[in-house]
């Protein structure tokens, strides 16, 4: 169903064709509160729709860093945060975006990933 002055294509079921990981992470303090252990925790295993978007690259530093944004769809959930990680065909993907509601129905939710990919 294609809506009038939009680019925008209804989502289906059919085209969550990427299973995803969602992770995050716990903190250990010690007695003076000093970060001592982080643990990386599973949240959910699902299935998405992966698109890349851009890539860029940035010589501005010693080592050259390449960065490729991705925009991610699941199926709506409450539970997936800014600070979470998606693990992606062996790709680490930290969100940039808060997750939203994309048709306003609690239907799909949709957010934006980043990938650094470090030379050097």
């Amino acid at each position: 169903m294609k809506q009038v002055g939009s680019n925008f294509k209804s989502m289906s079921v059919d085209d969550l064709s990427e299973r995803i990981s969602v992770v995050y992470f716990t903190t250990e303090r010690n007695n003076r509160g000093d970060i001592v252990k982080t643990v990386e925790n599973m949240r959910c295993m699902i299935w998405a729709k992966v698109l890349p978007l851009a890539g860029k690259i940035e010589d501005t530093t010693p080592e050259r860093i390449n960065t490729v944004t991705y925009r991610v769809t699941i199926r709506y959930r409450n539970d997936i945060l800014p600070n979470d990680e998606i693990l992606w065909r062996g790709r680490r993907l930290k969100i940039t975006t808060a997750p939203f509601d994309l048709e306003n129905r609690r239907t799909w939710l949709q957010f934006e990933c980043v990938e650094v990919i470090k030379d050097g």
